[in-house]
C-alpha cells in the first residue's frame, strides 16, 4: 500500500472513529424515538416463549394476530440481551447501526473501488443527520442497509456462499427491504453479465427463506400496504454528487453499477414511503458521490488534490444543507396507571373514547399541514445540542415499576396507545391490548374484561366503573 492510500484510510478511519466517540458521548439519546420498542417487545416475547413463534400473543391480547415480521433482528436482540436487559440490548441496537453502516460501506468501497473513493463516500454519508436518524430508529431496515454492501462485495470476490447467506439474512430481516435488495442484486448480476451466478445465489437465498415466505403467503390477507405519513428531507450534497456519480458509473459500467442498481430498486419506495426513500437512498448516493469525487480528484494536479481533500473535509464536516417538507407528528409521552381486579362494564371502544376525550383533534375536513424547511448544520453539530426523545425517562420508568408491582407476568395491560403499549411490553414483558406494527391487521376490539392493569394518557380520567 502506498502512502497516499494509507492517508485516505487514516482519514476514513478518523471520521468513523470520531463519529463513534461523539455517539458514545451522546449515549443519553439512545434508543432514538419509539420504533425500537416494537422490536424489543418481539425479542422479549420470543425469549419468554423459548424461541421464534408464528403467532403474536403479546399484542392485541388476548386474541393476538399472525406474527409476520421477519425474525432475524429480534433473534439477535434476544441473544444480545443475555447477561443484560432488553433495554440495554435496545440501546446498543439503536446505537450501532449507523457506525456499522459507515464501516461496511467504507470497507466495501475500498475493496471494490479504491481507498480514495471510500474516503469520499464516508465523508459524504457521515454528516447526514437523516441517515443517522433512520439507522438509529428503523433497526431492521438499518441492519439490511449495513449488510447490503457486503452482499455485493462477496459477489465481486467470488464468495457465492457468503453472498447467498447475506442475501437470505436480508430477507429474514425486513419484509420490504429484503426484496428490494434481492431485486437490486439480481439486476446487477444481469447488467454485469453474470446472470447465471446471480440466479444461483438469489435462488439459494430464496430457498433458505421458503419457511418464512410460506408463513407470509399463508397470512397474506393480514398484510396491509399502508404506511404512516412521513416528512421528506433532501440532502443537497449527496443528491447532487450522487447524480453526477451515477452518470460516471453508467459510463464505466462493471462494478460501478452496484450503487446505481441499489438506487434504482429503491425508487418504488418513493411512491409509498417517501421519507424512508429519501433517507435510505443516501447509502447508494454516498457511494456514487465517492465515485464522482474520486474521478474529479484524478483529473487535477497533486497539489490541488490536497486542497480538495482538506476543503471537502472541513466543509462537509460542518455543513449538510438539507431541504425538508415537514408534516406534524405527535406521540404520547406519559401515561397514568390504574389497577383493577374487576374491569367492569365498559367496552374497549368506550374506554378508548373516555381516555382520549380531552384530546384536541383537527376538523375532519382539515388536511395535515406541512411546511418547507432549510437546515445547514451537519450531524456532528446537531448531535452536540440534540435533545433526547428517549422514552427511558424518569416518569415512564416509574410507570414500569408500578405495572410490575401490580401485575403478574402474563396479565394483560389495557392501553389506548400501541406505541406506549410496546414500551410497556418491552420493559415488563406484559402483553398489551393494542399493537404498533399496523401493516398487519387484527380484526379485534380491545377488551377491558381481559386486562388487569389500565394505562391511560396522562391527565385524562379513568372511567369510574373500572376502579374498585
Amino acid at each position: 500500500m502506498n502512502a497516499v492510500n494509507r492517508g485516505y484510510d487514516m482519514l476514513s478511519g478518523g471520521i468513523i472513529a470520531a463519529t463513534i466517540v461523539l455517539l458514545i458521548a451522546r449515549w443519553d439519546i439512545f434508543p432514538v424515538f419509539v420504533d425500537i420498542y416494537y422490536h424489543a417487545s418481539v425479542a422479549l416475547s420470543f425469549e419468554k416463549a423459548g424461541g421464534i413463534v408464528l403467532w403474536d400473543f403479546w399484542e392485541f391480547a388476548p386474541l393476538g394476530r399472525p406474527h409476520l415480521y421477519p425474525p432475524l433482528l429480534h433473534g439477535l436482540m434476544m441473544v444480545l440481551s443475555e447477561g443484560s436487559t432488553m433495554v440495554t440490548a435496545s440501546r446498543i441496537t439503536s446505537f450501532v447501526m449507523f457506525p456499522a453502516s459507515l464501516g461496511t460501506m467504507w470497507w466495501v468501497s475500498r475493496g471494490i473501488y479504491s481507498p480514495r473513493t471510500a474516503f469520499y463516500s464516508v465523508l459524504v454519508l457521515a454528516p447526514c443527520y437523516e441517515y443517522f436518524n433512520l439507522q438509529s430508529v428503523t433497526s431492521a431496515a438499518a441492519l439490511v442497509l449495513a449488510a447490503v454492501p457486503l452482499l455485493f462485495y462477496w459477489f465481486e470476490k467470488g464468495k457465492y456462499v457468503a453472498a447467498m447467506v447475506i442475501l437470505a439474512g436480508c430477507l429474514y430481516t425486513h419484509i420490504s427491504m429484503g426484496p428490494i435488495v434481492l431485486c437490486a442484486f439480481f439486476l446487477y448480476s444481469v447488467v454485469s453479465k453474470r446472470t447465471l451466478a446471480g440466479a444461483k445465489i438469489a435462488g439459494g437465498s430464496l430457498l433458505l427463506y421458503v419457511p418464512w415466505l410460506f408463513h407470509i403467503v399463508r397470512n397474506l390477507s393480514n398484510l396491509s400496504a399502508s404506511s404512516p405519513n412521513s416528512s421528506v428531507f433532501i440532502l443537497i450534497v449527496p443528491w447532487l454528487l450522487g447524480i453526477l456519480g451515477s452518470i460516471i458509473s453508467i459510463k464505466k459500467k462493471g462494478e460501478f453499477l452496484i450503487p446505481v442498481c441499489i438506487l434504482v430498486c429503491m425508487v418504488p419506495m418513493a411512491f409509498t414511503y417517501a421519507g424512508r426513500f429519501a433517507g435510505h437512498a443516501l447509502l447508494p448516493l454516498s457511494m456514487l458521490s465517492g465515485i464522482f469525487m474520486s474521478h474529479v480528484e484524478g483529473l487535477i494536479s497533486p497539489r490541488r488534490r490536497n486542497v480538495l481533500v482538506v476543503t471537502s473535509l472541513i466543509v462537509l464536516s460542518l455543513a449538510a444543507p438539507t431541504v425538508g417538507i415537514v408534516g406534524g407528528r405527535g406521540v404520547d409521552r406519559g401515561m397514568k396507571v390504574t389497577r383493577t381486579t374487576d374491569p367492569g362494564i365498559p367496552s374497549g371502544e368506550d374506554i378508548l373514547r373516555l381516555s382520549t376525550q380531552r384530546e384536541e383533534r383537527p376538523p375532519l375536513n382539515q388536511k395535515p399541514s406541512s411546511r418547507l424547511t432549510l437546515r445547514i448544520p451537519s450531524l456532528f453539530l446537531i448531535l452536540l445540542r440534540m435533545p433526547s426523545d428517549s422514552y427511558l425517562n424518569q416518569e415512564n420508568l416509574a410507570m414500569v415499576q408500578v405495572i410490575r408491582r401490580n401485575s403478574q407476568e402474563n396479565e394483560i395491560v389495557f392501553i389506548p396507545s400501541g406505541i406506549m403499549g410496546c414500551f410497556v411490553t418491552a420493559t415488563t414483558g406484559r402483553p398489551q391490548t393494542l399493537g404498533m406494527w399496523q401493516e398487519v391487521a387484527s380484526d379485534y376490539q380491545p377488551d377491558p374484561t381481559s386486562a388487569s392493569v389500565f394505562v391511560l394518557p396522562k391527565g385524562r380520567r379513568a372511567p369510574s366503573q373500572l376502579i374498585k
